[in-house]
């Protein structure tokens, strides 16, 4: 599931002490502890939370004064890397936000989480979803008539590209954007290719039953009795994971020994 978090998930959030700083998937709290987040932004934290180059492409726009939200090299430079992420659709449109894409492109329902789909549905045997969020490194994502990129820059919510097919092109023309924000989420998509991901995994076939990976998401397969007590172990170890069992974990690139024997259950 992505989308706004319930009451209960930013309560669950809320209980973080005051985080100072983060690097990678590391949180930094004012108190001195340190955590490692698995819960990574609901998935916008996917490269961590300073994205190769992102910070020196900021303070490169800002020192242009580029604040405003008028045309700049930065829409085409978003529109190829995200057909780069996701190749085979026609085109992208930039929106200010997901209900304003919604709303433009006349669609009643929210896009769908391809993590919530059966493996294999949708993509690769002519088949295509209606409406579906886009998760970048997720292996074999359904084709979709629309799809909306979950952006890989923490903390950014207020953006929406839109890739549509070769036979959906939309009337309308994109929103002006701040190339501020553009050109940060041209350099967090471009930085998906800089990081090296394992193709192993810690979720063994020991506990299979609990955690189910894909790519570098972790669907929880228990029940939430079962995730209430492992979310409250792990909280007690600074590990954050999902605030809810109904939304994907990630896992970090550089988890330690200890620390995925805590997350797979095997040191809880």
């Amino acid at each position: 599931m992505f989308g706004p978090l319930t009451p209960e998930e930013s309560a669950r959030l809320a209980r973080l002490p005051r985080i100072g700083r983060a690097r990678g998937y590391r949180l930094y709290a004012l108190d001195g502890s340190r955590w490692l987040d698995c819960w990574a932004d609901g998935g916008r934290a996917l490269m961590g939370h300073r994205p190769n180059g992102v910070s020196l492409r900021l303070k490169n726009e800002i020192d242009r004064g580029l604040y405003a939200p008028y045309p700049s090299r930065w829409e085409g430079r978003l529109e190829k890397a995200l057909m780069r992420l996701f190749p085979g659709y026609g085109g992208v449109r930039i929106y200010r936000n997901a209900d304003a894409a919604l709303a433009a492109l006349g669609l009643d329902e929210p896009p769908v989480d391809p993590l919530d789909l059966p493996v294999g549905s949708g993509g690769g045997d002519g088949r295509r979803a209606s409406v579906l969020w886009g998760r970048p490194l997720l292996p074999g994502h359904p084709e979709a008539d629309f799809l909306f990129p979950v952006l890989p820059l923490p903390g950014l919510s207020e953006v929406q590209p839109v890739l549509y097919g070769n036979a959906g092109e939309p009337a309308l023309r994109s929103e002006l954007v701040s190339p501020v924000i553009l050109a940060a989420l041209v350099r967090s998509c471009a930085s998906i290719k800089d990081t090296f991901r394992d193709g192993n995994t810690p979720i063994s076939d020991v506990n299979a039953d609990i955690w189910e990976r894909r790519g570098p998401y972790m669907l929880f397969r228990g029940n939430n009795r079962e995730y209430n007590v492992i979310f409250e172990s792990l909280f007690s170890q600074r590990i954050l994971i999902a605030p809810s069992p109904n939304r994907s974990s990630i896992l970090p690139t550089d988890i330690s020994t200890q620390e995925t024997a805590l997350l797979t259950g095997r040191g809880i």
